[in-house]
């Protein structure tokens, strides 16, 4: 179900977006983004996924915010430095986490269009297996797995490993004689079981290509991710100070207002309107959960 926070800013509900084992998601039109910076609102309403967690515990909206965040962040990287030409992770845009009865621990993110669920395997004309592959799709692997996040995790159907997941393709059936899928197609769900994280591996990537991340994202983007990694692993959370955690909730909210910030402008001024509303912005929750 939808958070109260987000009713006055629901345009319409569109449709179910799936359920899987960590959280469902819902598709909605909003004008009213909630999360970690601020509450944005915009002028044309966006097509949104509300990742509703199947377990709210306390914090873990904001924690998949982080976790999609990065994601984009380091493909954005990967993108601008003409590693592939086509963006594959759709923008994250909010988050929520509230504590009510029942309590609400949701991430909010650019809809993908398209359908998951094609064939990694189809028969050719002949009576052969011919052996789908996605253009792009290796080099996206590596350099993710470089950074020491794994996206080729969780990506077949559990009752049949020859049908995919978690790929949402535009044009899924649109096969060359080849067998290579053409890369219109988005990477979806960044939960701990779907797309693994070694924290420590991306700590050290972070700190090994600063000038190169700075001179590609800008400084205050590679902070931001500095902070979320160090937010993200337990084993580094409780060492953030009060300055760091304000900082990470400002910095995110100024990353939210720009990936924003086309729904926003009125005409063709490039005035931003009002993004914010005056609800009060959000903390991420403070203590590491318990082991």
């Amino acid at each position: 179900m939808l958070d109260l926070a987000l009713e006055d800013g629901v345009i319409e509900y569109v449709r179910d977006g799936g359920f899987g084992g960590e959280a469902a998601v819902a598709v909605y039109l909003l004008n009213k983004l909630p999360g970690v910076g601020g509450t944005i609102r915009t002028q044309e309403g966006v097509v949104t996924a509300v990742r509703v967690e199947h377990n709210p515990t306390p914090g873990s909206g904001h924690v998949m915010f982080l976790r999609h965040m990065l994601v984009k962040k380091f493909e954005d990287y990967f993108f601008r430095s003409k590693i592939y030409n086509y963006a594959h992770i759709p923008r994250p845009l909010g988050s929520i986490s509230r504590q009510d009865d029942p309590p609400t621990e949701a991430c909010l993110y650019e809809w993908a269009f398209g359908a998951e669920g094609f064939p990694w395997e189809v028969a050719e004309y002949g009576g052969g297996t011919l052996h789908v592959r996605l253009r792009d799709w290796n080099q996206v692997v590596e350099h993710f797995h470089q950074v020491g996040i794994d996206l080729a995790a969780d990506v077949t159907d559990s009752d049949n490993a020859k049908v995919s997941k978690n790929i949402i393709h535009q044009f899924p059936f649109d096969y060359p004689h080849d067998g290579e899928l053409n890369p219109i197609w988005k990477r979806i769900d960044f939960g701990p079981a779907s797309a693994p994280m070694d924290y420590e591996k991306i700590m050290r990537f972070l700190r090994d290509h600063q000038e190169s991340l700075v001179t590609v994202l800008r400084g205050e983007r590679y902070r931001m991710m500095v902070l979320a990694t160090k937010y993200l692993d337990w084993s580094t959370r409780a060492t953030l100070s009060d300055y760091e955690f304000g900082e990470l909730e400002t910095l995110i909210g100024y990353y939210r207002l720009s990936s924003l910030q086309h729904h926003i402008s009125r005409g063709g001024g490039g005035s931003p309107g009002q993004p914010y509303s005056e609800d009060v912005a959000p903390t991420l929750f403070r203590s590491a959960p318990s082991q």
